[in-house]
């Protein structure tokens, strides 16, 4: 085999790979009737953005690593909201009517942990 399809060969596993473990994850902690538990590593990409949702529930998120989230909700509102490493934010329920999503645009993966309050 020549060295350079070897070296294509590799970088394309690699590649692939690579982006196969790069996909926005929710990785769920414990889940009982007073809470629900997760763990989510967000990827920067807008290609990664999560999709349209709304929280029914109060909850605490608490920042594993700095980054910043963009957050437009379905009438095209746009705010951002920017997570210190270790500190956390207790967010209340989001309004019956609304949808947002959530894309992560910093350079980095950000990682929550997020507890819901089964109230």
């Amino acid at each position: 085999m020549n060295m350079k399809l070897a070296i294509g060969l590799l970088l394309g596993v690699f590649v692939s790979n690579e982006g196969l473990a790069q996909a926005t994850t929710r990785i769920e902690q414990l889940n009982n009737d007073k809470v629900t538990v997760w763990k989510t590593l967000v990827y920067p990409s807008d290609q990664q953005k999560l999709p349209m949702h709304r929280h029914e529930h109060d909850r605490v998120v608490v920042a594993l690593t700095d980054g910043e989230f963009k957050i437009t909700n379905d009438q095209g509102k746009i705010h951002y909201w920017k997570l210190e490493k270790n500190k956390a934010y207790y967010l209340a329920r989001d309004p019956v009517d609304e949808l947002h999503n959530d894309e992560n645009i910093s350079n980095h993966v950000i990682k929550v942990m997020v507890i819901e309050l089964k109230n």
